[in-house]
């Protein structure tokens, strides 16, 4: 079977890449799927993630990010070029490989891949919730250009509601989102390749979290709770794993609040897994997640996690009391931040209580091996049969 995904550039440290590329490596070297990556904009840039040898990488070499050195109307000349220059250079890379399966994400081109005419079946991976996908993509626009980029997202996602073979998304409540008949809906989560061997003794006195340094992440949430459990746990610390562009304004605010000494910012770690196994605690607080990759990362080292119910993932990850403990969800903070008092109480509660976390601790580790790769690959694999024997 031949597979192509279509990506801008697997480059950044982030939960997508790092997905697609382990969905590459396994359809490559355990299924021996002839599997190939094309991306838009990869050029001299190491990927950023280890990428099996069996997978063959074409690069389309379209610089989109070029069109931001300039202004409009310049800019909209430009990107109307290098639109037509990259569905030009996809026709053709397309009709040479003649795969059997296209699968693009919401976050690039998805809907120049649905009108490819070609035989392949077109698979849509929706890695966000569908009413956030491309709103805050940290692009600044006036007003009326915003309107215009969210009426172009929608003319978006008609097309792929309506070409598309399958749009496959992480939870159950971003597929109600997608307008389409069900039999084109499926619902597969993300995996991870299998369970470390340690698990983490949760005696170190220390939260983590990691993620982008993102308005929608809501970092600020979890420092500024961190300003309670500080009051009442001296000898507590919050460890932040990230990069982003709120790095500075959460520096800022560590500062404010005089927690200099017991929260800190690391860049992304390569060995993420160490980090949370030298941890008692995970921490989420984000305003809305594609699925929340991270918080199974977490769970597969046996550490207990908090997080806010938000749309979604938490709430079809965690189940409260039982394997971790989850919070009801709010998108915008009071004046007073009285919100904040239900995760310290969380926090105080699994500091004060060893057993408790060792409890919790224990049941995450066995939950997420629901989300080990043989059985969610498995998941996939039976699509690609489905579509292709349609």
């Amino acid at each position: 079977m031949k597979i192509v995904y279509v990506y801008d550039a697997i480059a950044r440290i982030g939960g997508v890449e790092k997905i697609l590329t382990d969905k590459m490596n396994y359809f490559a070297d355990v299924c021996a799927y002839d599997v190939y990556l094309i991306t838009a904009a990869q050029g001299e840039h190491p990927f950023s993630f280890p990428i099996s040898a069996r997978v063959k990488h074409v690069d389309l070499n379209v610089r989109f990010h070029l069109q931001y050195r300039h202004k409009a109307p310049l800019r909209w000349w430009m990107k109307w070029r290098m639109d037509c220059n990259f569905e030009k250079k996809i026709k053709k890379q397309i009709a040479q490989i003649d795969p059997d399966i296209i699968i693009a994400t919401t976050y690039y081109k998805a809907d120049v891949v649905c009108r490819l005419e070609c035989r392949a079946k077109k698979i849509v991976e929706s890695h966000c919730v569908k009413s956030r996908t491309g709103i805050n993509d940290g692009i600044k626009r006036s007003k009326p250009i915003q309107l215009l980029h969210e009426r172009m997202l929608r003319k978006s996602f008609l097309t792929i509601e309506e070409k598309c073979d399958a749009i496959v998304s992480l939870t159950d409540g971003d597929s109600k989102e997608w307008n389409t008949d069900s039999k084109r809906k499926f619902v597969i989560p993300n995996s991870i390749p299998d369970l470390p061997p340690a698990t983490s003794p949760l005696t170190v006195k220390r939260a983590i979290t990691a993620g982008r340094l993102t308005k929608e992440k809501a970092f600020h949430r979890i420092i500024a709770t961190w300003l309670k459990v500080y009051r009442i746990h001296p000898g507590w610390r919050l460890d932040i794993y990230g990069e982003g562009e709120e790095k500075k304004s959460l520096l800022h605010m560590i500062e404010r609040l005089g927690l200099e000494e017991v929260v800190k910012i690391h860049p992304f770690s390569d060995d993420l897994e160490q980090e949370f196994l030298d941890s008692s605690m995970f921490l989420m607080s984000s305003l809305y997640e594609g699925f929340g990759l991270v918080l199974i990362e977490a769970m597969s080292c046996g550490l207990p996690c908090i997080a806010l119910n938000c749309p979604y993932g938490p709430g079809e990850i965690i189940h409260h009391d039982e394997d971790g403990i989850l919070l009801p969800y709010f998108e915008r903070m009071s004046p007073d931040g009285h919100e904040l008092w239900d995760m310290a109480t969380a926090i105080h509660r699994l500091i004060i209580n060893h057993p408790l976390r060792r409890q919790l601790g224990k049941e995450a580790k066995e939950n997420s091996k629901r989300f080990l790769a043989d059985k969610v690959m498995i998941k996939w694999i039976d699509l690609f049969n489905r579509l292709t024997a349609q």
